[in-house]
């Protein structure tokens, strides 16, 4: 049970670090405006400060020895809530293909139910894995090349192999989650 016990953070709520991630959700405001306006250049330039603040949010988290359950929460949350908010303004606009919206949210909506689950059976939240958060890098570069007008064949290799880490991160997440309830319940 010692994977579980590691997994388990402090109860901490105002940190530095969950200010960011709240940021980042504020993000999605000025994000859609901006892209509504057509104002590429300025969508384009939230998304970046909306990329770096889900970087630097983990980073300032493990440098100042403040990761918090709240955060573990909060980060993959704004994460989910400031893309899936961008991806529907894209879609209406023509920049994203609605199946690759689909997989996105679909993916999303099942891993927060699954993650609501675990929590309630082993008291702490599991982290996202490294296939979740390169499908979420190659995501933001795929919606950031989109709204810079790249060539449709770089966007739909960008959508594809997006939707193939998000398959991917999905099914390794189950896992570690299923493997983590079975230690508790051992």
């Amino acid at each position: 049970m010692s994977e579980v016990t590691d997994l388990r953070a402090s109860d901490k709520i105002l940190t530095f670090s969950n200010c960011i991630s709240f940021f980042r959700v504020f993000l999605a405001i000025p994000t859609v405006l901006f892209l509504q306006a057509d104002n590429m250049m300025a969508t384009a330039t939230i998304m970046l400060i909306a990329y770096i603040s889900d970087l630097l949010d983990g980073y300032v988290a493990r440098k100042t020895n403040t990761i918090s359950e709240l955060g573990k929460a909060i980060d993959p949350v704004a994460d989910k809530i400031y893309v899936g908010v961008l991806v529907i303004a894209m879609v209406s606009k023509g920049l994203v293909p609605l199946w690759f919206v689909l997989i996105l949210l679909g993916k999303d909506v099942i891993t927060m139910i699954g993650a609501l689950v675990v929590r309630k059976k082993i008291a702490a939240i599991p982290p996202s894995n490294y296939w979740g958060k390169s499908a979420i890098l190659l995501t933001i570069i795929t919606l950031f090349l989109s709204v810079r007008g790249v060539s449709n064949d770089i966007l739909l290799l960008g959508w594809v192999i997006s939707a193939l880490l998000l398959g991917v991160s999905f099914i390794l997440y189950a896992i570690r989650a299923q493997r983590l309830i079975n230690q508790v319940n051992n």
